[in-house]
């Protein structure tokens, strides 16, 4: 009898010993699946199956330093362009902002092959800024200027502003900022594209049915009128061919740049002016040179007189 309960006894705790086994198997298949589906979700793109992106957006982010970079003054080189450029009134003030009339107004065309063209014959130094852009509303045209190939968005630092007036270049106003050499910037893990899409596709900027045509790494501050400036990489991403959008490149920060065009060109123009006002008894002009070249077509008309 006693062997009897034992064996039954033995047979219980078996039972509940299996019952055991068993219940931990299944929790811990329950967690590698919720574990497994987790990754799945961390890892898939809230944006990738619902807007298009173009072969030219990059796979992945291009290692870029800060930049650090300073308002340059035009060096002597310069200068004697400047001094030598004709069919204009050319005036260098404080040694770091060109400003120009033209003698006469140039008609100019609504295409950006044409626009630089045009622009090139009369503004020196044009292959160090790329096109942006016609804002038919301020009548400008804007070039910003390029560092290590990457553009430097929305700096009054390093920008050509064309002045327009009834579809003709009247005018123009340049200034140039110079990088840092001797401290070329920290390098920072950049955020990669398709990181950059799902921020914008998440925070409704794009929705589903865009395409993200076009995307760079410039550089942007928003110190824009300090001396000394650190810019830290940014994305511009082109939505549907027409709606530039930037966004810091920088990760941990993925934040939207609220950049405002007209406001821009607004505060530029009056810093220019104010440069200008407080220049204005000591600048750099072309005149002397485009008075001995009259001086030598009339010596010459003279001659053939004669």
């Amino acid at each position: 009898m006693q062997w009897g309960q034992i064996k039954t006894l033995f047979i219980l705790s078996f039972l509940i010993l299996d019952l055991f086994l068993l219940q931990q198997f299944l929790t811990k298949q329950e967690e590698a699946q919720v574990g497994t589906l987790q990754d799945s979700m961390f890892d898939e793109s809230p944006a990738e199956n619902n807007v298009e992106i173009s072969g030219d957006v990059p796979e992945e982010a291009p290692e870029v330093s800060f930049l650090i970079a300073s308002l340059s003054d035009f060096s002597e080189s310069q200068l004697d362009g400047i001094r030598d450029l004709t069919d204009q009134e050319a005036q260098v003030f404080n040694e770091n902002l060109l400003v120009s009339t033209l003698d006469e107004p140039v008609d100019i065309e609504d295409d950006e092959e044409e626009i630089t063209e045009v622009v090139g014959e009369y503004v020196p130094f044009i292959s160090q800024y790329s096109y942006w852009g016609w804002n038919e509303q301020r009548d400008k045209i804007l070039f910003f200027q390029t560092t290590n190939t990457r553009t430097v968005y929305y700096n009054s630092g390093g920008v050509l502003m064309v002045d327009v007036e009834d579809g003709q270049m009247t005018g123009y106003q340049l200034t140039q900022l110079r990088e840092d050499e001797d401290d070329s910037g920290d390098e920072r893990e950049l955020l990669e594209p398709i990181d950059v899409i799902d921020i914008l596709y998440e925070d409704q900027v794009i929705t589903t049915g865009d395409e993200v045509t076009e995307m760079k790494i410039g550089y942007y501050s928003a110190a824009t009128f300090d001396p000394t400036q650190v810019f830290a990489p940014i994305w511009k991403i082109t939505v549907n061919g027409e709606e530039d959008l930037f966004v810091n490149a920088v990760t941990g920060e993925g934040r939207m740049l609220d950049i405002d065009e007209d406001e821009f060109i607004e505060a530029t123009t009056e810093y220019f002016m104010d440069v200008m006002d407080e220049n204005g008894e000591d600048i750099i002009t072309n005149e002397e040179a485009d008075e001995e070249e009259n001086d030598d077509e009339s010596s010459s008309d003279e001659e053939e007189e004669e």
